[in-house]
């Protein structure tokens, strides 16, 4: 047996030692090299209103060589500094190309400049100031995950104006029916929270900046209802025409929901079997399905919530349903903050206004104002809406 297993080892030993021959002789060497050419821009001097254009078009004279024909993503980072050596001060565009030719959307540029800025308020912007960004393009990869892959550009000079932007929160949609929190079929926004279901962000999703478009979900307990629920889209609120209606089709099909686009009412959507479902709603195709939440332990059911000091109210309330949803009105300072339930057990995170709140979390990092907030035992999903 021995025998065996040394033969076996400098049979091993021969196959590695081909293998590295092999990775010599075929294999690319990536080098990442330490910059590349960023073109003048072709705007030169002129100054770019952000607020009646589309895109600002920057250029790199050739890829960044990494050793092989590869594909590489670009996008920008930008700064008010001299220089790029404090990051606090600079911000990055989120839409990337895969061209030298790259077009990087205005408004993505113009929320850089609220965020390098601090503003917050309209008044705060001179749309008459003519503002001037150091720009670097930034290429990697395509397929890179890190940031080892990154090399940045010869910085340019653009002279813009900008103009009051603020990035939009995802947009939340909203359940009423006669078995959702306490069957009033409520289509009020006051009464999101009593006799209505919010739906919220789902872990893992990205949502876009301007519109606040991507997929949300909820996942919660619904009893048996012939009539069924509706989910209304934010234009759906007080006037019904907008939102995703049954056509026909039960929670427990999974799919096969319609949208109804300020067109006919196309029928509730039922509930044949009682149990715990998870929605997920595309708000930027309109599109919902549904599926039987199976968690990996037991869904447990809590008597009571606080946020920080504050109690919160259960969103269901009607006779045989299960409340995970959690709601209350509270006017904050600025400070930390944790959804505890009755048992001690504690939910947060590190994300304001809305994200998915953990057990190991930190503490949610509030800001100060009057909130309506809402929160999922289940899922951790909360999101706190400022009111005016």
């Amino acid at each position: 047996m021995k025998k065996i297993n040394i033969l076996a080892t400098l049979l091993m030993g021969a196959m590695v030692l081909t293998s590295c021959e092999s990775d010599r002789d075929d294999n690319p060497i990536l080098n990442v090299p330490a910059t590349f050419t960023q073109l003048t821009p072709a705007i030169g001097d002129r100054v770019i209103n952000l607020e009646n254009s589309e895109s600002v078009a920057f250029k790199a004279e050739a890829a960044p060589n990494y050793g092989f024909p590869t594909e590489t993503s670009y996008w920008i980072e930008f700064t008010e500094a001299a220089d790029f050596s404090d990051m606090s001060k600079v911000v990055a565009t989120d839409t990337k190309a895969k061209s030298i030719n790259y077009d990087a959307p205005a408004n993505e540029i113009d929320l850089g400049i609220m965020k390098l800025r601090g503003y917050e308020k309209p008044e705060q912007v001179d749309k008459s100031e003519v503002i001037s960004l150091n720009v670097r393009m930034v290429a990697c990869l395509a397929n890179s995950t890190d940031s080892s892959t990154y090399v940045y550009s010869n910085p340019q000079t653009i002279k813009v104006t900008s103009y009051f932007l603020q990035e939009s929160l995802p947009q939340f949609w909203y359940m009423t029916g006669e078995n959702i929190a306490d069957g009033s079929w409520a289509n009020d926004p006051e009464k999101i929270g009593t006799g209505m279901l919010p739906m919220y962000v789902k872990a893992g999703e990205k949502y876009n900046r301007f519109t606040g478009d991507g997929n949300i979900e909820y996942v919660g307990y619904f009893t048996e209802a012939s009539n069924g629920f509706k989910v209304i889209a934010p234009k759906g609120l007080s006037n019904w025409n907008y939102g995703m209606c049954g056509d026909g089709h039960s929670l427990d099909d999974g799919e096969g929901f319609t949208y109804r686009n300020n067109d006919n009412d196309k029928g509730n959507i039922t509930v044949k079997k009682a149990g715990y479902y998870r929605l997920t709603i595309s708000t930027t195709d309109h599109t919902m399905k549904s599926e039987p939440y199976v968690p990996e332990t037991p869904v447990k059911v809590y008597k009571s919530m606080k946020i920080g000091e504050n109690d919160m109210a259960p969103v269901t309330t009607i006779a045989g349903g299960i409340n995970h949803d959690w709601f209350a009105t509270v006017t904050l300072k600025s400070g930390s903050l944790k959804f505890t339930a009755g048992d001690g057990t504690a939910w947060g995170a590190d994300v304001f206004p809305c994200g998915i709140a953990t057990n190991d979390g930190g503490a949610i990092p509030a800001q100060e104002g009057t909130y309506k907030i809402y929160f999922n035992d289940i899922t951790g999903a909360y999101m706190f809406i400022k009111q005016k």
